[in-house]
């Protein structure tokens, strides 16, 4: 699994440059700096389409009705996954993907926020603690000596549990 790495604006803004004065391919442009090169063509296609801001970071929160309207545009024109997300700045096919999906399942109610996430099955628990009553200081200490070794054996049990976990994984290997 590969960790994903964030580029800054003005790497960008070089790497994108370059490839506008078509000096270069962009084959080895994306070579010389260990880029996918679809990425690099992504990177030229958003300068192109939105300036300097279809580079610049984003987070953005989509609303149900836009990506009603993204859906809608895609199935309707019939354009790949990409230029959809050309067309409505969304950094990521993924994004659109995942939408399709799960409108596909859920409809456009799949959609809406409330929608998404883990149901609650269980009303949440209400602790039910005894009132402090006033303990000694000896009593206090006995109590949380008890409480520190149930955290030992607990700490204890884990590291155990981890080794052999470890040890599972090497035997694979």
């Amino acid at each position: 699994m590969s960790r994903k790495i964030k580029h800054s604006l003005e790497f960008k803004l070089a790497i994108v440059n370059q490839v506008l004065k078509r000096d270069k391919s962009l084959a080895k442009i994306s070579r010389e700096n260990g880029l996918e090169r679809r990425m690099v063509l992504q990177w030229a296609q958003f300068y192109n389409r939105f300036g300097e801001a279809g580079l610049a970071p984003q987070s953005t929160v989509y609303s149900l009705e836009n990506k009603l309207e993204v859906i809608r545009y895609f199935k309707d024109n019939q354009v790949s996954l990409r230029k959809a997300c050309l067309q409505f700045n969304i950094r990521s096919n993924s994004v659109l993907s995942n939408w399709l999906r799960i409108y596909a399942i859920g409809g456009a109610e799949g959609l809406s926020e409330e929608a998404r996430g883990k149901k609650r099955l269980m009303k949440p628990k209400i602790s039910k603690k005894a009132p402090e009553k006033d303990l000694t200081e000896h009593e206090q200490v006995l109590e949380e000596n008890k409480r520190l070794r149930a955290e030992v054996a607990f700490l204890k049990k884990l590291r155990a549990l981890i080794q052999k976990e470890e040890s599972k994984k090497n035997k694979k290997l």
